[in-house]
């Protein structure tokens, strides 16, 4: 009887010597590499011209797609933020297109419409083309080069221009585990 005490308390220290426990769990989210996040998006200025169709196949190939500007709140981030990511800058291109319904507009990347169009001065001007970009009027009149803030524009599909990239960041969950001579910290994508 009490060798099969000893036997079970044996091997249930060493059941308990090896097991991990998760001791916390923690959720966070990041950005892919080279995306920036900015407010609940990952964004990613390329810096290579492209037309808009280039530029949204080039989106894609990184599993994301260009970028849509849906409220206010989004459209504000997104100036704050440029200066910082592409400075000096004008024009990049959005997801926004009129391709199929002209005058028009919705979102490539999620399909919907576009209802929020936050247009530069003199837009939209249908006849110039079916793709949107975000552009920023420039001044020298003070002898510095002063950008305006980015705001929509009609262009055609065709032309060049930089682009920004979007993403949803990605959902991690963290564990701490530990085990007898250590503990280890793991990060899974949810």
């Amino acid at each position: 009887m009490l060798w099969s005490k000893v036997i079970s308390f044996a091997l249930v220290s060493l059941a308990l010597a090896h097991l991990q426990t998760a001791l916390q769990e923690e959720s966070f989210s990041a950005c892919p590499a080279n995306f920036t996040q900015v407010g609940e998006k990952c964004l990613m200025v390329d810096s290579m011209w492209k037309t808009w169709y280039e530029a949204d196949r080039n989106c894609r190939s990184l599993s994301a797609g260009l970028v849509s500007v849906e409220n206010s709140v989004q459209l504000k981030l997104i100036q704050d933020w440029l200066p910082i990511a592409a400075q000096y800058t004008l024009e990049f291109w959005t997801s926004g297109n009129s391709l199929g319904s002209p005058g028009k507009y919705f979102w490539q990347n999620t399909g919907s419409s576009a209802t929020y169009l936050p247009w530069a001065t003199d837009q939209p001007k249908t006849d110039a083309g079916d793709c949107l970009t975000l552009y920023a009027n420039y001044s020298m009149a003070t002898g510095e080069f002063v950008i305006d803030v980015h705001r929509l524009r009609v262009n055609n599909c065709t032309l060049w221009a930089k682009s920004i990239c979007e993403i949803e960041p990605k959902a991690y969950k963290t564990l701490v585990c530990l085990n007898s001579s250590a503990f280890y910290e793991a990060q899974i994508p949810v």
